[in-house]
């Protein structure tokens, strides 16, 4: 016996999974940190410090940060996000470069 009634399913996406081949390219003063799109991602959370605190939600994979000290190290984590939530961490540690002086 048909009823007509249609059983339809909301299936959420899956997680994401984590960020993988975090790298980076540094000056006396800014980070860049760039990792391999991640299928199934719609934007990446970035988190700093060893406290692992959020700094921004960037769309594209890629993080820049600025106006900081030459020769300081700063750990990265990013994780890919989705309507179903948030991978785990992928970790970088990254460094500013030193700052040479010049005699004049």
């Amino acid at each position: 016996m048909k009823t007509g009634l249609r059983k339809f399913t909301n299936q959420q996406p899956l997680l994401p999974d984590a960020p993988q081949n975090l790298r980076y390219d540094s000056t006396t003063d800014s980070i860049t940190v760039e990792w391999d799109p991640v299928d199934g991602a719609t934007s990446y959370n970035v988190y700093r410090g060893a406290d692992k605190k959020f700094a921004e939600n960037v769309t594209q994979p890629k993080y820049v940060t600025t106006g900081m000290s030459p020769d300081t190290k700063l750990t990265i984590n990013v994780t890919a996000a989705n309507e179903s939530g948030e991978s785990p961490m992928s970790e970088i540690v990254t460094q500013t470069k030193m700052k040479i002086e010049t005699e004049s």
